[in-house]
């Protein structure tokens, strides 16, 4: 049994470590690593965990994957100084009443453990799929032929999982209803270590949302950098804008929260996360498709926790090794135009 996977967030390593014991998996992302928004990026000294900050532990499925020794080294729990902050107002300190857990020694430790001796194939869209007699034919945004398939599974997030699969997939109204949301990622190289009084901060009443000092977290070595992350609804409002006006508006914000003259800049660098935020998810596990042999996992489907990506990879694993199951249709083509 041969099954595509497209996507290598955490719900398709996820789907695709879970279901190595039964199928030959192939997995193909468009980037350059694994992880998706469990990612890391580097710059000159510094580096940032620019995507999800952090993630926590409720189901059983990653609460025992965590505790395998595989795993041990690369997760550490996470409990920095937490606190409320808006602008021209005092921090109020924040309580989480839950393990949060992160990477070690960055937040892609965890995906790359979990991609292990997965068959990868990256920097790789794929961009049609093809129904032939033998199963499903990849191609590439080339038409550069990728192979073919038993099942494909897809990981993308939803409005891409419908641009690939369409009409043909029987559970595409299900994908029609999940709603996602941006965010914009502000990347702060710093000179200085930043003399404040928390280490990480949930943010009202600004364009800002959240922002952290990455090297507070565990194994962190390089020089202070802070993450900042936009509110959803100010990205949706700004999605469009050009970068340095996004750089621009984000730092003036910043500047309302914390005193410019503790903010040694050296460098800053910006991320446009397009589908960052499950405003509202399917309510289902996963989708699945028996008869044409199509499934689609991701966060979306359960919530807006990286560990629903994770749960939702894991689940439909579970299933296909209980139901392996359909029959090979007759040829026809499924297009896309799927975006950065």
């Amino acid at each position: 049994m041969r099954i595509s996977v497209i996507g290598a967030g955490l719900s398709g390593l996820s789907f695709a470590h879970s279901s190595r014991r039964f199928a030959d998996i192939q997995l193909f992302e468009k980037s350059r690593g694994v992880g998706g928004r469990l990612a890391t990026r580097r710059a000159a000294d510094h580096e940032f965990d620019h995507g999800a900050q952090f993630f926590t532990c409720r189901a059983k499925s990653l609460e025992s994957l965590l505790k395998d020794d595989d795993f041990q080294s690369v997760v550490s729990e996470w409990q920095p100084k937490l606190v409320t902050l808006a602008p021209g107002s005092g921090t109020f300190k924040r309580t989480w009443f839950e393990p949060h857990y992160v990477g070690v020694p960055s937040m892609t430790a965890f995906p790359k453990r979990l991609a292990g001796d997965l068959a990868i194939s990256y920097s790789t869209q794929v961009q049609k799929i093809s129904r032939c007699r033998h199963g499903w034919q990849l191609k590439d945004e080339s038409d550069a032929e990728l192979g073919v398939f038993d099942w494909v599974v897809s990981a993308m997030p939803a409005p891409q999982v419908d641009m690939l699969f369409g009409t043909r997939f029987s559970e595409h109204r299900s994908v029609t209803e999940a709603q996602l949301s941006p965010c914009f990622a502000l990347m702060v190289a710093l000179k200085d270590r930043l003399q404040v009084n928390f280490e990480a901060a949930v943010v009202r009443q600004s364009p800002i949302s959240w922002l952290a000092i990455n090297n507070s977290k565990q194994s962190r070595s390089a020089p202070s950098s802070l993450v900042v992350h936009s509110s959803n609804e100010w990205a949706t409002a700004h999605i469009d804008e050009e970068p340095s006006v996004i750089e621009n508006q984000l730092l003036h914000a910043l500047n309302q929260l914390i005193d410019p003259s503790l903010l040694s800049i050296q460098e800053m660098h910006l991320q446009r996360w397009r589908y960052a935020k499950v405003e509202k998810a399917i309510g289902k596990e996963f989708l699945v498709d028996e008869e044409n042999r199509l499934a689609a996992v991701g966060d979306w489907c359960l919530g807006s926790r990286a560990e629903d990506a994770f749960v939702s990879g894991h689940a439909l694993a579970e299933h296909l090794a209980r139901n392996l199951s359909g029959s090979q249709g007759c040829s026809s083509t499924v297009k896309s135009n799927v975006p950065e």
